[in-house]
Formats: structure tokens, C-alpha cells, sequence
């Protein structure tokens, strides 16, 4: 045991997401970034990553960090997801040009698998948020049936430590946290595809819901909340945005992103460098047979 914790202690286990940085022009889940100025929304010429899913997002002074699943060649050392726990990956940047590639393992007695991850800052530092997945399971996580639960790890190094259970219920996913106006609010997906929902108070209880999107993710503009989401509309996704002065009272969602006939889901977003910055990721819907696409009622 000694040896094996000299072992962990000395050795690195190198980032691997810089594969999502490197120029690919054939590669899907391209990650598309729109910025608002004075021109409004304007999206960048060309993609900041490719494959990339599941997207997160948190940011603290000027900073953002990406988080996703893995959807390239090297997802990390099977070793070390033995040795100590499934990783977490992202990129990062300062300037929204230069982008570092971020790992980090869970450290976890319960052997859950971090999905749908959040990095979130807070007054007492860094958490992810996510849907812990049992091990083993195949298939999307966020389709399995049954009560989800949703937690949160402390940033400690290149781990993440003390998992804590935030919230429980049935199919719950994208766990998306957000402080505004002094108060926590956490927005998740309800209804994969169909319905998300917003969480407060302490403990944590869904306190409005809303049909025909999914995926959401919050930021705070001014003294403003921005709720973002996708839907589907004529085969694609769409991302949608609601906005809210106090937390009760919301808009009607609406596409403001200038996607341009791309079908781009996961919007995820904050305040950076010069404004207000927004992500998704190039994906198509699946195809149904027989049920109502995603995001449609």
C-alpha cells in the first residue's frame, strides 16, 4: 500500500484533451464560440475544439473553463482510473484565444463516474458538478431509468475530493449551478430532451419547470439571469435563451445565436475578457422512429 500511494504521489497523469485542440477539419462535435458586442452576436470563423460533448462551463476573473466528455482517440490511462478515479476533462483560457487542456480524477469510495460536468467557482473555491453514473454501465448515462443523483467534488489539486450529494430524482442530468442575487440556483434536465427544471432553497427542491428544451446552463449578465437550453426545430438543434431580472419572473425562450443553419446544442456561457460569451458544440439529433424528437413537445 505504501508503495502504491508513492507511486500515485509521485507520478503525473498528464492531460489528454489537447487532442481536442489540434486542427482537424474532419473531425464532428466542433465547438463553436459566439461573442456579444457592440455588433451583437458574432460567431468566430473557425471552431475552437472538435470532439467534444456534454459541455460545462464555469469562469472566475476573466478565466473560463470548458468542461466535457471525451470523444477522441485517448480518453486517459486506464491505470489511473483504477488508481485513482475516472478524470474529468477541459480546457482552458484567459483570452479566449489560447486554450490549455485540464484533467482532473475523481477521487470517489462509491466508484461513480462523473457525467454532465459543471465547473463551478465559488467564495471557498473551485467544484465540478455532475451526474455520478454507476461504473459499468453502458449506453448514455443520461437515458438510464431510475433516481439520478447529482453532486458535487472540491478542486483540490489535480483531484477532485469529498463528493457531496446535492440532489436526487428520477432521470436527472446536466446539473447547471449558478449564485445570483446572493441566492444558489441549479438548473438541470428533468426529461432528457424534453424538459429541464430549476432548483433552490436548502435543501435543494425543483421550483418551476419548463417543456421543450433541455440541457441548460445559467449565467448572470449584469443584474440579469440568462437561462440558456436547446431545442429542436426543423432537424437541428436550436440554442435558446430566457432571461430573468429576479429569478421568478422569466421571457419566453428565443434563438438570438447567429447559428447559421448549424445544428448546435450544449449553449453554455459567461461574462469574459469584453462580455458575454456563449459555446455549443456541432451535433445532429438522433434519428426516432415513431417519437417525438427532443426538445419537442
Amino acid at each position: 500500500m505504501f508503495f502504491m500511494l508513492a507511486l500515485i504521489g509521485c507520478l503525473t497523469d498528464a492531460p489528454v484533451a489537447g487532442d481536442a485542440l489540434r486542427p482537424d477539419d474532419a473531425a464532428g462535435h466542433r465547438v463553436w464560440m459566439f461573442r456579444h458586442g457592440d455588433q451583437g452576436w458574432v460567431r468566430a470563423k473557425a471552431p475552437v475544439a472538435h470532439s467534444m460533448s456534454s459541455l460545462g462551463l464555469g469562469s472566475k476573473d476573466g478565466r473560463v473553463v470548458l468542461t466535457t466528455q471525451c470523444f477522441w482517440g485517448d480518453c486517459g490511462s486506464m491505470l489511473w482510473r483504477h488508481l485513482s478515479g475516472p478524470p474529468v476533462h477541459a480546457i482552458s483560457s484567459a483570452d479566449l484565444q489560447t486554450w490549455t487542456p485540464e484533467m482532473w480524477r475523481l477521487v470517489d469510495p462509491d466508484d461513480r463516474v462523473p457525467i454532465d460536468t459543471e465547473f463551478f467557482f465559488t467564495e471557498d473555491g473551485a467544484q465540478v458538478w455532475y451526474y455520478g453514473a454507476p461504473a459499468g454501465q453502458l449506453g448514455d448515462p443520461a437515458a438510464f431509468g431510475g433516481t439520478h443523483t447529482l453532486y458535487s467534488a472540491t478542486v483540490q489539486g489535480d483531484r477532485l475530493v469529498n463528493p457531496v450529494v446535492r440532489m436526487t430524482g428520477p432521470h436527472l442530468a446536466d446539473p447547471a449551478p449558478v449564485m445570483f442575487r446572493g441566492a444558489l440556483y441549479v438548473f438541470a434536465t428533468t426529461k432528457p430532451g424534453h424538459e429541464i427544471a430549476m432548483a433552490t432553497g436548502e435543501p435543494l427542491a425543483i421550483s418551476r419547470t419548463w417543456r421543450g428544451v433541455s440541457v441548460p446552463h445559467a449565467m448572470v449578465v449584469g443584474d440579469a439571469l440568462w437561462l440558456w437550453a436547446h431545442r429542436v426545430d426543423a432537424g437541428r438543434f436550436v440554442p435558446v435563451r430566457a432571461v430573468s431580472t429576479d429569478g421568478k419572473n422569466w421571457s419566453t425562450f428565443e434563438a438570438v445565436l447567429p447559428t447559421a443553419g448549424v445544428s448546435c446544442a450544449n449553449p453554455v456561457g459567461a461574462v469574459a475578457v469584453d462580455g458575454p460569451v456563449v459555446f455549443c458544440v456541432e451535433e445532429h439529433p438522433r434519428a426516432f422512429t415513431g417519437q417525438t424528437p427532443p426538445g419537442v413537445q
